[in-house]
């Protein structure tokens, strides 16, 4: 089983005001079920936690072609695409249900790492022969995810966020949809509600954060409809975000 599809209904709390599917909405989903794909093939959460080894979503680009709408019929795939060095590749595309053109399509690049030490582990030492046998030649998107750089200027401080429960998951730390949830709440109002949505958004996670810390929120502008966001705690940068929302 090299891909696995889930079809679900979007629901109200899926949803922003515009009746639109919420960035946070579809990391959430694709959390879920890259953890359920990854355990049919052998590496899943329960697979890797003996060893005390997890996985951690290090990046993730999305583009909406079309953004699914409040009670729409849709199906998520998602696959394994392989490995590039430290990091293993996975990608997701949502369709309407019972098939048609692409809605969201979306590629990620997650690390293997040391529970206890929080060390990076290579995919080809932890997995063997899995992490290339099991993988799909197929890309949702044709760029990987890259590096994102801070712009020079522009960047001033929204707000700050004190990381509570309602963040966290069981490994306890900040869960990384809750990133892009800050990251979008960190623009502008009047931008999110008017226009035509989101057109794409890459995010990537360099930190933990965990209960009580602080994270600063900061943004640019960096082209009509473009944004971009960073969470710093202290003088750590937690997250990055490039937003770009359509006309």
């Amino acid at each position: 089983m090299k891909s696995h599809t889930i079809r679900y209904r979007i629901c109200t709390c899926d949803v922003d005001i515009r009746k639109s599917y919420k960035a946070f909405s579809f990391m959430t989903q694709a959390q879920e079920i890259a953890n359920y794909h990854a355990s049919r093939i052998g590496f899943g959460y329960a697979d890797l936690i003996k060893d005390n080894i997890v996985w951690v979503l290090s990046r993730m680009k999305v583009s909406y072609l079309s953004s699914p709408k409040w009670e729409d019929e849709v199906e998520l795939t998602t696959w394994h695409k392989g490995r590039e060095g430290v990091f293993s590749l996975r990608d997701f595309e949502i369709t309407p249900a019972g098939g048609g053109s692409p809605l969201i399509q979306a590629t990620s690049s997650w690390l293997l790492i040391d529970a206890g030490t929080r060390r990076m582990l290579r995919p080809d030492h932890v997995l063997g022969e899995k992490s290339t046998s099991t993988a799909l030649d197929r890309n949702a998107l044709a760029e990987p995810c890259g590096k994102l750089l801070t712009p020079a200027e522009g960047m001033e401080q929204v707000r700050t966020h004190e990381v509570l429960y309602s963040d966290m998951d069981f490994n306890l730390h900040t869960n990384n949809a809750k990133y892009v949830e800050w990251a979008f709440d960190a623009l502008p109002a009047e931008e999110l509600s008017r226009g035509g949505g989101i057109d794409s958004y890459q995010i990537n996670f360099n930190h933990e954060t965990r209960l009580g810390d602080r994270v600063d929120l900061f943004r640019a502008a960096t082209a009509p409809g473009e944004f971009f966001v960073e969470g710093r705690c202290g003088d750590k940068a937690v997250f990055q975000a490039a937003i770009r929302l359509k006309p």
